[in-house]
């Protein structure tokens, strides 16, 4: 947007039906609503458009269409590739930024390296000709590197691998072999990064498998921890008395060496890697492949945006951007995986979905090829269907995204806090999964309530932005402070509605053992005892086979009563409580035995029924000051991760029972988890952009199914809508309903995807 200012309409409809092209299709979407008149003074998404077009090349940073050209090709590659055709077809698709390989997880650098193996049969410099090739078509070029996968340096000096507690090398559940930052191969980094940004004017370096040892940990489970020769020497080095070995038997200890990997391969490799890079080029940007649920705060603020791989949601919710904008950073992308361009014909409105839903978020797409550029492939080197594919993709994103940016902000509704003082703690716990199913569960459900949803850091925990919000969700938070305790229970007396789960604040700021919830009197009960032998082994894991090892019920409550008919389960242990001022919603109805599998003590196939014996309150409602609490004595969010229908249905169904007057909301009629939707003010927040979509062809394999009707409610006494007006796929005006104290307007038919603007009084 030319200096951030909106571009007012000034022509007729032809005029305007012209510029922005009459066969974008969704006709009958909107058959039968006003025209356009030019009196009406909305953003002039064509002119935004053309002013977005004749910007000139955008940074990388900036940009809503990067694209990836994957090339982890091994040693037997010869590189025979129209480059140029390539790039000339990657700016047809209407890609702005590409990403350049410079050294692959084959270890091989795709330029002239002198510090570094070069690819074998690579006789010239690729990476250079793709960076000289981008700028020339007007794309900006971004320098991608493998940092810790690296087959040739591990298969040629096996002492720089990442090794395991046996001392075998590493590689995870991957096929690439992992390398120790404490080893050599740093210093073989740090030359390469010496080299690439003397050489070349590119204006990101993009590190991916970076901290891969701590992505795995959270993502997969497993160790973090290496045990190579260099690792025990620097640790026993630094600290005289503290064997690195024995250190791992204690709690403590294993948290210091978690600590101190961090900083090493992590912090200071950060550090080093962009001193080196900034020494040649000061305005590099810098970016990392991995995400709030993977990397610490202090990361996060090193560099110059995070880019998520996408985190798993059936139904096509991204996730993962909305935990990014949850850190209050300008800049974030989220990418999009391709299948690959020579195995199948898969439609492109599957990855077009996907990519509407990352900037439904407003986050910024990335498109990653799986190897879109080989020798001889298609007859040029590179895949025809996979540039065809990323053109369709983009198709909606190209129109739209003059529309979005870092000065659009999302209307707050329905907040998430994201614990990292509890993600350390179960760190600690060696629990790391269990934080990232909790979490990711939590914004799923919330987001089926149709409300705005945010991902609140816990730094940005404050009276003044917790003031913003209706509702408040604690997903199964173990760690609060006093502090934090405090502001929300200020802002619970105030009027605010908080729903939280399981042990909510039993450990506090320091993780000791608090004897009660900190928010006990918020709750209106007292924490008496956790019960975990429907749930667990003798060693500590969950039993094995079942789902089911807690059963809840109704106690006639109208918050439960869809729950009514009968038991509800879910697996964990639960919470034992004792009521003080709270009013029973549900009960614990327990399982008819306790079983064993190692002594053949079980119960048909599945998991025993519930018995007639009960425990006492389970969920539980309370009025506190002006506001209202309701409170879960059992992991939830966390039991998300198989999908219950009964949690599905009954969360969302929750939220819109507790909060009924919300401030923007979309109800799509019949409710389908498929339709989602945002609210973002524009820059002069005197407009409200609504985006709308139907992911129904990711279950549908690429069959589109409109959604039928789709009401878009706002609470007229803290947002005066003056009118509505679609944007795209086509230009349409929208009657809006006053009624009850809420605005409303409808989109009939939705096929894909919706871009609006609702003009604020």
């Amino acid at each position: 947007m030319s200096g951030n200012k909106l571009t007012w309409l000034k022509s007729d409809r032809r005029r305007f039906l012209k510029a922005a092209g009459a066969g974008v299709g969704g006709t009958a979407l909107f058959a039968g609503l006003p025209s356009v008149r030019a009196s009406d003074r909305f953003p002039d998404v064509a002119e935004l458009r053309l002013s977005h077009q004749k910007a000139g090349i955008v940074s990388p940073e900036k940009t809503y269409r990067m694209m990836e050209w994957e090339c982890h090709t091994p040693p037997s590659e010869s590189f025979n590739i129209d480059v140029e055709g390539a790039v000339k077809a990657a700016r047809d698709t209407g890609a702005e930024g590409l990403m350049f390989y410079t050294q692959s997880h084959w270890g091989y650098a795709l330029y002239l390296s002198d510090v570094a193996v070069r690819q074998p049969h690579l006789n010239y410099d690729l990476f250079g000709t793709e960076v000289s090739l981008a700028r020339k078509y007007g794309i900006s070029a971004t320098a991608y590197y493998s940092l810790q996968f690296n087959n040739q340096c591990v298969l040629s000096h096996p002492d720089w691998a990442w090794r395991n507690e046996k001392g075998e090398i590493e590689h995870g559940p991957f096929r690439w072999y992992i390398t120790c930052l404490d080893s050599p191969y740093r210093q073989y980094v740090l030359g390469m990064m010496n080299e690439i940004f003397s050489r070349y004017a590119v204006q990101e370096l993009f590190l991916d498998i970076f901290g891969i040892q701590f992505i795995l940990y959270h993502t997969e489970g497993l160790s973090p921890f290496c045990f190579c020769k260099y690792t025990e020497e620097a640790w026993n080095k630094e600290h005289p008395g503290d064997p690195y070995r024995e250190g791992f038997k204690t709690r403590d200890g294993w948290v210091r060496r978690y600590e101190w990997h961090q900083e090493r391969t992590m912090t200071n490799i950060l550090d080093e890697v962009v001193s080196v890079a900034r020494k040649h080029r000061p305005e590099l940007l810098i970016s990392l492949n991995g995400g709030p649920e993977s990397f610490p705060n202090d990361i996060m603020q090193r560099v110059s945006f995070i880019y998520a791989e996408p985190l798993p949601c059936p139904t096509g919710i991204a996730l993962g951007s909305i935990l990014m904008r949850g850190w209050a950073r300008p800049y974030f992308q989220a990418g999009i995986f391709t299948q690959y361009g020579y195995v199948d014909t898969y439609p492109g409105s599957i990855p077009r979905v996907q990519a509407d839903a990352l900037i439904v978020q407003n986050a910024r797409t990335f498109f990653v090829g799986n190897a879109p550029i080989i020798s001889g492939l298609d007859g040029q080197g590179f895949s025809k269907r996979w540039f065809a594919v990323a053109k369709e993709t983009w198709e909606d994103v190209k129109n739209v995204d003059c529309l979005l940016g870092p000065n659009i902000d999302p209307l707050l509704s329905t907040a998430m806090l994201y614990s990292e003082s509890t993600r350390k703690e179960l760190d600690a716990e060696k629990r790391p999964v269990d934080f990232r199913q909790s979490t990711l569960g939590a914004l799923e459900l919330l987001s089926y309530a149709g409300r705005p949803v945010e991902s609140l850091a816990e730094f940005r925990l404050t009276p003044e932005m917790l003031d913003q919000f209706d509702v408040l969700v604690l997903p199964e938070v173990e760690v609060l402070s006093d502090r934090q305790a405090e502001i929300i229970r200020q802002w619970v007396r105030k009027g605010g509605t908080l729903i939280a789960s399981d042990k909510c604040g039993l450990l506090d700021e320091n993780h000791r053992t608090r004897s009660n919830f900190p928010l006990a009197d918020v709750f209106g009960v007292d924490y008496v005892a956790e019960d975990n032998k429907y749930a667990y082994n003798a060693e500590g894991k969950l039993r094995p086979g079942d789902f089911t090892s807690t059963y809840l019920e109704s106690a006639g409550h109208p918050l439960a009563k869809i729950l009514a008919v009968s038991t509800v389960g879910l697996p964990g242990s639960f919470l034992r409580l004792k009521r003080t001022t709270a009013e029973e919603v549900m009960r614990y109805r327990l399982p008819f035995m306790v079983q064993d599998m190692a002594r053949h003590e079980y119960f048909n196939w599945g998991p025993p029924p519930p018995g007639s014996e009960t425990a006492g309150t389970a969920v539980a409602y309370n009025k506190f000051g002006h506001g209202q609490s309701l409170y879960l004595g059992v992991p939830i969010f966390w039991a998300m991760q198989w999908r219950p229908y009964w949690i599905q249905k009954w969360v969302p169904a929750l939220i819109r029972q507790l909060v009924p007057h919300p401030l923007a909301e979309l109800r799509p009629e019949p409710f389908s988890e498929y339709v989602h939707g945002t609210f973002f003010y524009d820059p002069t927040k005197h407009f409200v952009l609504v985006q709308v979509l139907n992911t129904v062809e990711l279950a549908t394999k690429g069959e589109l199914r409109p959604a039928p009707k789709i009401e878009i409610r706002v609470d007229s006494r803290r947002l005066a809508v003056a009118g509505a007006r679609v944007v795209w796929p086509r230009q349409q005006n929208l009657p809006i309903v006053e009624r009850e104290g809420k605005t409303s307007v409808v989109l009939q038919n939705l096929s894909r995807y919706a871009a609006l603007y609702l003009k604020l009084r």
